[in-house]
């Protein structure tokens, strides 16, 4: 069996886990485990690798801020702070329809791996309990919280995007900002219109927004500590934890169920099933097998670009694989010998869209389970926004964009 089926093999698998509702970090495990027996690695490989996988300093760092944001939201909830920030959404102009759609964009203005995870109480709790789908809580979470990833230029995509390519982050951010310009009508018409709660408007932006500054400010807080300062989001956010408890004091019966949620085995097996399954990727050879399984054949470039970025975004999910791994094999097509802006646009669109969908992805399987939300039914809400989103972006593509703006 070469690695085109053997891949495609784990891809179904994982797909048919999905539709049968299994549990996502018990699927990825197993996706794993599967992969480790195609590829006959032997089991002492195996048993090293999950060994490398839990104490690596990627799975401790990322664990242990998903134990804090945890901990964090749920506290807010605790001490009354997502109480103030329902009362002030109600009275912004649009209500709980514009902080549904503002708040996650906010928090999506720090990278970070799983950051939906933040933003995704904030949604939960300016939305009505139980007149809206756990389904329709996680697209709108999710969304909104994607909608700057296209050009915002501290995302590490962008960055390396720029490393690799030679280009000024300038110039990749103007580069890919339609995207999202066009991201952000879409959610609106999909999503965010068919939230009924518009607010009374009364203290228009101003009023509400000090008061929903004054909800969210532990959060606003890490976000700044950890850019002002350049240190790592998990050391910024375990400073606005100890802030906010110095603050507020809460009790310990108050303190309790918050540290139950934050430390949960499921929340666990969640992160360490796709930290371990994107390692096996490694380990076993798989993902370095995608670039030849796309380049052999002969393609055109377009199909070659998308076909090699979207399938390492959606085994992946995370844009620094596509764009690290991708973009220095397709340099012919991107940069070498000359800048062509056009395929790096749709190399960039290709591989987000991959991500985006990706099963691994951290901001989509977290929310989920904050949600508990039906994988299978979150992929149906998102098909056809996410299709018209590429199709606007090939549309773009072939009819010369950028046009020789640049």
């Amino acid at each position: 069996m070469n690695d085109f089926w053997k891949l495609a093999l784990i891809f179904l698998a994982i797909v048919f886990a999905i539709r049968k509702k299994v549990f996502v970090g018990y699927t990825l495990f197993g996706a794993g485990l599967a992969l480790a027996i195609l590829y006959l690695l032997p089991v002492g490989d195996v048993l090293e690798t999950y060994k490398d996988a839990l104490f690596s300093e990627r799975f401790l760092s990322l664990y242990g801020i998903i134990i804090l944001i945890t901990f964090l939201g749920r506290l807010l909830k605790e001490i009354g702070y997502m109480d103030r920030l329902v009362d002030a959404s109600r009275r912004l102009i649009g209500g709980a329809r514009t902080a549904a759609a503002v708040l996650p964009a906010l928090v999506g203005l720090m990278p970070m791996p799983g950051g939906a995870l933040l933003s995704a109480p904030l949604v939960a709790e300016v939305l009505p309990k139980g007149k809206y789908s756990p389904e329709f809580l996680t697209t709108v979470n999710y969304w909104s919280r994607h909608v700057v990833e296209f050009f915002w230029p501290v995302y590490p995509g962008l960055i390396m995007t720029a490393a690799i390519t030679s280009l000024s982050v300038g110039k990749v951010s103007l580069l890919q900002i339609p995207l999202t310009l066009i991201m952000i009508p879409i959610g609106i018409f999909f999503f965010i219109r068919k939230i009924k709660e518009k607010g009374d408007g009364r203290g228009l932006i101003l009023l509400p927004g000090i008061k929903i500054l004054s909800a969210v400010w532990p959060i606003i807080l890490a976000i700044a500590i950890s850019v002002i300062f350049s240190i790592k989001l998990l050391w910024a956010v375990l400073i606005s934890l100890g802030i906010l408890l110095v603050l507020e004091r809460p009790s310990f019966r108050k303190l309790m169920p918050v540290a139950r949620e934050a430390f949960s085995p499921r929340l666990f097996t969640l992160v360490f099933g796709i930290i371990a399954f994107q390692q096996m990727l490694e380990v076993t050879g798989a993902i370095s097998s995608i670039p030849r399984l796309t380049t052999e054949y002969g393609f055109p470039p377009a199909i070659i670009i998308f076909a090699l970025t979207f399938t390492v975004g959606l085994l992946t999910g995370m844009v620094n694989a596509f764009v690290g791994l991708s973009y220095p094999l397709l340099a012919g097509y991107l940069y070498k010998p000359d800048i062509n802006m056009g395929n790096i646009f749709l190399s960039f669109l290709s591989g987000y869209m991959g991500m985006i969908l990706s099963p691994t992805h951290f901001c989509l399987v977290l929310t989920n389970e904050y949600f508990r939300s039906n994988l299978g039914k979150i992929y149906k809400m998102l098909f056809i926004p996410l299709s018209i989103l590429f199709l606007a972006g090939l549309v773009l593509y072939f009819t010369g964009y950028p046009w020789n703006l640049f």
